[in-house]
């Protein structure tokens, strides 16, 4: 999969790794982000996640449709995750493990910020991706493991992560 090369461009001189694909990418997660907690926090969907991921039993006593509200929870999420693999193929190429690199960052971002937290697992995310670059820069080969020390060194200060909350797995 080739960017087109209008997109490909450095957008200036002195930053020349920010391309326009770089860019439309970022803009691209800003309004799925938003989108995303905008359909959480206003629409009669987003209320009954939410209260579905506190307590199924009493979302279901309520009359809800369970069944459809995961199905529903799980087409979200499919979308999302197609639409990353679409945008991250401009850069990275298509491949059938393309994302397998990505797997574990991931994984440590959703500790990182606390397991149950949306705006957490976004906070992990960009304290693992911003000190994994920056060890990049001055020490690259530190700079996988660094992820592995931030998270070892949250969860002795935070057991719960950044904004998890207190009981949120038991």
């Amino acid at each position: 999969m080739t960017i087109p090369a209008i997109l490909a461009r450095p957008l200036s001189n002195e930053f020349f790794f920010i391309t326009g694909y770089r860019l439309f990418m970022v803009i691209m997660v800003v309004i799925s982000v938003t989108l995303l907690f905008s359909l959480l926090r206003y629409t009669r969907l987003g209320i009954r996640i939410r209260a579905g991921t506190l307590d199924l039993e009493t979302v279901a006593a309520l009359g809800i449709n369970v069944r459809m509200l995961r199905s529903l929870n799980f087409s979200v999420g499919i979308f999302l995750a197609g639409l990353s693999g679409v945008l991250a193929a401009g850069q990275l190429g298509l491949e059938p493990t393309m994302g397998a690199g990505l797997l574990m960052p991931s994984f440590i971002a959703i500790i990182v910020g606390g397991v149950g937290s949306l705006t957490g697992t976004l906070l992990g995310g960009l304290l693992i991706g911003v000190a994994s670059g920056v060890t990049a820069v001055f020490f690259p080969q530190a700079s996988d493991a660094i992820m592995y020390v931030m998270m070892a060194i949250v969860l002795l200060i935070r057991p719960r992560g950044l904004l998890g909350e207190e009981g949120m797995m038991s």
